[in-house]
């Protein structure tokens, strides 16, 4: 069956970020009005973001679709759909779930050969363990053996609170970036702008391009490789936008 078909076809003119009226002036909610009537989520819910930056990223989302619209390039609207029917009454079950990569970060689990995939790593995850030891005041245990290491409480405790610090739109951001990269480490630098999404991918996938360098890449490959990085880069625009509010 065609996208043609599968597709909802484009039933709208002009698409456009506004105050929320729900929200009202104290509220200081945005939301998006498609020929004058505002968005709501699957849930039904009114779709309302915290800023005018991300209100009109989705305008702009819904603004560039053709005939049919294409929901895997609108990455903004998705998150904020998330966020409002699922993030919102599930955050703490979406906190612990993130923190349970703590114990598995890919940054603390080296390879001690070959050792020019030993050197790849610590070029790419070296900044990352000294960022997170300087922004949280952390020690992270690294490791060559196939075996879990357990990091010390203080840094659990520490990542911990970090995690369930972030609000629940910046909490979807991170969650997009922890489960992509395998790594609260990559996902909390990315979250906080502390890394750009190209060093994010590099890091994320350092071994599978090390093992691409010797082996080549095939099609299928690239092409997954290839929307990972831009996840990596959709997540961080919609960083900049809840940043810039």
């Amino acid at each position: 069956m065609s996208d043609a078909v599968t597709r909802r076809k484009r039933f709208y003119k002009a698409a456009e970020a506004a105050p929320s009226a729900r929200e009202g002036a104290a509220g200081g909610g945005w939301t998006v009005l498609l020929d004058g009537r505002g968005l709501r989520t699957p849930a039904k819910a009114p779709l309302v973001v915290p800023g005018q930056a991300l209100a009109r990223l989705i305008a702009d989302e819904w603004a560039a679709q053709e005939t049919h619209i294409a929901p895997e390039t609108m990455p903004a609207t998705k998150l904020a759909n998330v966020v409002i029917d699922r993030v919102v009454p599930h955050r703490a079950q979406i906190a612990a779930e993130l923190a349970g990569y703590i114990g598995t970060d890919l940054v603390c689990y080296r390879a001690d050969n070959p050792k020019e995939l030993a050197a790849l790593q610590a070029r790419h995850w070296d900044p990352l363990v000294d960022w997170a030891r300087t922004r949280y005041d952390i020690h992270l245990v690294t490791t060559t053996g196939l075996l879990a290491v357990d990091q010390p409480p203080a840094t659990v405790e520490r990542l911990t609170r970090a995690i369930e610090a972030a609000d629940p739109w910046r909490l979807a951001v991170l969650h997009g970036a922890v489960t992509t990269a395998g790594s609260v480490v990559i996902g909390l630098a990315l979250a906080e702008a502390g890394i750009d999404p190209a060093t994010a991918y590099d890091a994320a996938f350092a071994d599978e391009h090390f093992q691409i360098a010797r082996w080549g890449e095939d099609a299928e490959q690239a092409e997954r490789l290839a929307l990972l990085r831009r996840d990596l880069d959709d997540l961080a625009r919609i960083r900049d936008a809840l940043n810039a509010g």
